[in-house]
């Protein structure tokens, strides 16, 4: 699953279902990729606008 991001420095989040991981695209070009995480997760993360505002969730997923 792709979601595109509108904050300050994030651009995309995707993350792959099947192996769990969750992979960051940032506005800069730099990613970063982190294993085992939940969907839950990540649905709080999408949901969330922006992501700036939740530095717990940020920590969390970054």
């Amino acid at each position: 699953m792709q979601f595109l991001v509108h904050s300050k420095t994030i651009a995309e989040l995707e993350y792959d279902s099947e192996t769990c991981v969750l992979r960051v695209l940032y506005k800069d070009g730099r990613v970063s990729s982190v294993p085992d995480v939940a969907p839950t997760l990540v649905m709080k993360i999408v949901a969330r606008v922006p992501l700036e505002k939740s530095p717990y969730l940020m920590q969390t997923a970054i």
